[in-house]
């Protein structure tokens, strides 16, 4: 009998043991379902609206360190307003993380987490810290003026790349440069990773287009620069690129242009044919003067122009937009660069439609990765000024929202001055009034 009773005791205590292990189990995978371990990298952002540099890093990156669970940086992610002294503010983010890169720039206005859109008078910044066994990042830079652009966008990327310590091309590529550079900065580039290498971001901005935009590589911060990251990882890429304007009737071809200036479209003057696609309701008042400047990027928002292209079968519209015309010529000023024989589209959109961008570009990123909502570990998203300010003010705050119902996973976001990248069958291109996201998953 005492026997059978120590048989039936050891049973009993085997019986609980395996219950304790399987709980343990279930509760580990049930924190992985929960997005709380994401294979070996761990996220953490934060932001702040305080007025001393100092003190709204310290709040930033307080609420980061949470999300990091003990663990250090490797790579971190800052955009801000200039409303900072953005070398006071990079320098003290460094005193926190001296072995960390460090890559960003400047938003028009206001920055986005998952918390929500973050503004005020004092400034808006936000940071997001990265420690991962799964993702090796390069940080780069270089200022623009005793080299050209070109020559600045190989420099950057091939420092970026030697900071990784890889040999290769990167599978992702993020960029924050200066606006006025954007397509030589690409061929630069590409001529160091070729043109299949996926690029996105957007040109850094302030609050009303003054030159104080900053671009932040490491220690360094440029005026007219440019900052990217080399990324190398085996995780799911999503991303997704896109304007989201009705495509109207109206097209054309550009038969005089120079640099980004379109001074004929089918013969005629630019200006004019602009004012009969769009009924006059972008200019119309000042149809008739024939002297001066008039700046027109506002209600342009509403009007933009689009470079037509086909490509594998399909047709992409790059979108561009008007900032001002010339009254004596007739031209336009826009915020690409074009070429003679492009062929050219107008284009219409509403608030509305450009504040549901929030939800169709991060949707579109998802599925391009094969990454389910929740399942992505952290995300990038670049909207353009333009077009956030033509939203009304408290639409705005509905726009984070959209971003983070939809994907269900921590993001940092900006507002930039122009924006790049990559479409299928194109490549990486320039953009205006557009907007990304990025996921790695």
């Amino acid at each position: 009998m005492r026997l059978e009773v120590c048989i039936i005791l050891i049973l009993l205590v085997a019986g609980l043991l395996c219950g304790c292990t399987h709980i343990e189990e279930l509760k580990l995978y049930e924190e992985e379902k929960e997005g709380k371990m994401h294979v070996s990298t761990w996220i953490g952002y934060g932001w702040s609206t305080k007025s001393i540099e100092k003190d709204a890093v310290d709040e930033a990156i307080s609420m980061m360190e949470e999300g990091l669970q003990g663990k250090e940086p490797e790579y971190i992610i800052l955009f801000l307003t200039v409303d900072y002294n953005v070398t006071m503010v990079v320098n003290e983010v460094l005193k926190h993380f001296p072995n960390a890169q460090l890559y960003g720039g400047t938003s028009c206005r206001a920055v986005l987490t998952k918390d929500g859109y973050i503004s005020s008078e004092n400034g808006a910044m936000a940071i997001m810290g990265i420690c991962s066994e799964n993702i090796t990042f390069g940080v780069g830079g270089a200022e623009i003026g005793e080299i050209s652009a070109k020559e600045a966008g190989k420099r950057a990327i091939t420092e970026a790349i030697s900071n990784a310590g890889l040999n290769g091309k990167p599978d992702l590529i993020l960029i924050t440069g200066s606006p006025g550079y954007e397509e030589e900065v690409l061929l630069g580039i590409e001529e160091v990773v070729g043109k299949d290498v996926p690029i996105f971001g957007g040109s850094a901005a302030d609050n009303a287009i003054e030159g104080k935009w900053k671009q932040i590589a490491n220690g360094k911060v440029y005026s007219n620069g440019v900052s990217v990251t080399a990324i190398f990882t085996d995780m799911k890429i999503g991303y997704a690129f896109e304007s989201g304007y009705l495509v109207m009737e109206n097209e054309g071809v550009i038969t005089n242009s120079s640099g980004r200036r379109i001074y004929e479209i089918d013969g005629r003057p630019a200006a004019d044919v602009y004012n009969e696609w769009t009924s006059g309701k972008v200019f119309g008042e000042y149809a008739n003067l024939t002297n001066g400047e008039i700046i027109i990027l506002k209600d342009a928002t509403f009007y933009p122009l689009a470079k037509k292209i086909q490509a594998d079968n399909k047709t992409h519209y790059i979108s561009i937009h008007p900032r001002s015309v010339n009254l004596s010529d007739r031209s336009i000023s826009v915020f690409a660069n074009v070429n003679n024989g492009d062929r050219i589209q107008q284009m219409h959109g509403t608030w509305e439609i450009l504040l549901n961008r929030g939800q169709t570009t991060p949707a579109e990123a998802l599925k391009k990765g094969n990454i389910k909502k929740g399942e992505g570990v952290f995300g990038i998203y670049t909207f353009c000024a333009g077009t956030m300010l033509a939203i009304p003010d408290k639409e705005r705050e509905k726009l984070p929202l959209m971003v983070y119902q939809t994907t269900g996973m921590p993001f940092i976001g900006t507002f930039t001055f122009g924006e790049q990248g990559f479409i299928e069958g194109i490549g990486n291109v320039h953009e205006n009034l557009a907007n990304s996201m990025v996921v790695i998953g």
